[in-house]
């Protein structure tokens, strides 16, 4: 076949399908995903005390929950660009559904943008949880025991309406999740701003988010964090302040997280009472972390980290402290292993916490849980990224 012919025929084949030649040659479609499953040992699993081994934590590994995604782009021209996210996360000890049940639960959107920045519509993160990803020693895990902050700022908006740009070295993401909440439009909302500076060894973060309630009830956290590089290592500190309304419910009357945001965490076998308990008076927190982690020549990493909660209300004064600390192995650049142990103790209000019988307890409301101070937790896990 001559030359010509050939040049013929490839401006043809797009023709026939009825689709720009340009377009074909700069779309696509990835398929990625990570799967971390953990063999675990945990103690004081019942009011008993005793102790329970079995594959992760919460369904999930130390450092990752397990998921697969579709993600696309598509050059339009002119320096504009389309794409998608579907995003499915699933429990690799069982192989069920994560978030809710629901199939792309960890994200689903689509978006449109150029150098000035992307406009995206569809179920996204929070912009706190995002923020927080840059300043967390473990880019927030996965496990209850390194990842409850998260019940405190929230990890996904459905119905969310995001911008995000870059310009040097700032980067900045407000969103907007409609309650879509028939003669009002506040019940079941959120907005947010995060702002990012990452130049040479220093990243710094901030942000500011308020959700409401489907009674409009308002939640609001305030969030700093740094991280800095010196040499192998990397240093980590955040906070994070949590001011919620009286009786705030994120969980729209306790039958579905989903619609605002996952800022509840529902009862299972080890932690029966939710951190994110409704208070009937206004509620703060006060949430600390500091860590670091260290590359060891031969492919080891070491982290270690500290995280505090404070929460205070009417008739209510409690704490939970967690230290955990990993070393991996990375085989390759997609597969490791590791070894994580985690120390969780609590004080005051929160006390009797782990492994209670109490499902549906109300912060202040003086009914004692019935649980343990404390918690240890071994994890040896495998995770392979795809």
């Amino acid at each position: 076949m001559s030359h010509t012919i050939r040049h013929a025929a490839r401006l043809a084949l797009p023709l026939l399908l009825g689709l720009p030649a340009a377009a074909m040659a700069r779309s696509g479609v990835t398929l990625y995903g990570v799967i971390d499953t953990a063999l675990t040992y945990q103690t004081h699993s019942n009011p008993a005390g005793d102790a329970q081994i079995g594959l992760q934590q919460g369904g999930e590994g130390f450092l990752s929950g397990s998921r697969f995604g579709l993600k696309g782009t598509e050059d339009l021209g002119g320096g504009v660009k389309a794409g998608f996210v579907l995003e499915n996360g699933f429990l690799a000890d069982t192989g069920r559904l994560d978030q809710q049940g629901q199939l792309f639960g960890r994200q689903a959107y689509v978006k449109i943008g150029n150098q000035w920045g992307d406009l995206a519509l569809g179920r996204q993160y929070t912009t706190a949880n995002t923020m927080l990803y840059y300043v967390d020693p473990l880019g927030v895990g996965a496990a209850p025991s390194n990842s409850w902050m998260v019940y405190l700022t929230g990890q996904r908006y459905d119905n969310a309406v995001s911008y995000t740009g870059n310009f040097g070295p700032v980067s900045v993401i407000a969103e907007y999740a409609l309650g879509e909440t028939p003669g009002n439009s506040k019940a079941t909302s959120s907005m947010s701003l995060g702002l990012k500076y990452a130049a040479g060894p220093i990243t710094a973060i901030g942000d500011f988010q308020q959700t409401r309630d489907s009674q409009s009830r308002a939640a609001r956290i305030y969030m700093a964090g740094l991280k800095a590089a010196v040499g192998r290592a990397n240093l980590f500190a955040n906070y994070i302040y949590s001011d919620r309304d009286a009786a705030f419910d994120s969980s729209k009357g306790g039958t579905d997280t989903a619609t605002i945001t996952s800022m509840s965490t529902a009862a299972t076998a080890t932690n029966r009472a939710a951190i994110n308990s409704v208070f009937g008076s206004s509620r703060r927190d006060d949430f600390f972390t500091l860590g670091a982690n260290y590359a060891v020549p031969g492919n080891v990493t070491l982290t270690a980290s500290m995280m505090h909660n404070r929460t205070r209300a009417d008739n209510f004064s409690g704490n939970r402290t967690t230290a955990y600390g990993v070393a991996g192995y990375a085989f390759s650049k997609r597969t490791d292993a590791y070894l994580a142990v985690a120390y969780d103790w609590v004080r005051g209000g929160w006390s009797g916490l782990f492994g209670n019988n109490t499902t549906n307890w109300t912060g202040g409301s003086g009914k004692p849980l019935d649980g343990r101070d404390n918690q240890t937790t071994v994890m040896a896990g495998l995770r392979h990224q795809f």
